[in-house]
């Protein structure tokens, strides 16, 4: 899409250059529009164009139209069981298997469960050691004892 610049040139537009191609591009649905000004352009045109308005009353009727036609396939697909057909005959084709992630997660949480039971298990059953041997540290502190205690 391009637009003429003042001194002849051609460059090229971002946007839409009307509003009935703005409807096409971004639907009939003004709130969805990323551009605010072209929004309250096309506000004021639904109440002052007639030709707009139409326009734009069409693109809601062919909206709601595929919306439904969209409904009524995935519906039949959904009844025929298609999906699940294609995704058998593609899984035995490549040998793959299908992963089930709730399985493996409530096998991981299992694995973790035994894991912390047999770790008290042992725990309890080995005998305690003898008790740490203690290591005292004495720090003296030269703010505390000055120069002239510790014969410097």
């Amino acid at each position: 899409m391009s637009k003429t610049s003042g001194e002849g040139r051609f460059e090229l537009a971002s946007g839409p250059a009307s509003l009935q191609e703005a409807v096409d591009r971004w639907g009939p649905d003004l709130n969805l529009w990323p551009d605010l000004m072209l929004v309250r352009r096309a506000r004021e045109a639904l109440l002052a164009d007639r030709n707009f308005r139409g326009h734009r009353d069409r693109a809601v009727a062919e909206a709601a139209r595929l919306s439904r036609a969209a409904t009524s396939l995935d519906k039949r697909i959904a009844d025929s069981g298609s999906v699940e057909r294609i995704t058998r005959k593609l899984l035995d084709a490549t040998g793959s298997k299908v992963i089930h992630w709730r399985r493996r997660i409530a096998a991981l949480a299992a694995v973790m469960m035994l894991s912390a039971a047999l770790g008290s298990a042992f725990a309890e059953m080995v005998p305690a050691q003898i008790e740490a041997p203690r290591v005292d540290v004495v720090q003296l502190d030269t703010l505390v004892f000055g120069p002239s205690e510790a014969d410097f």
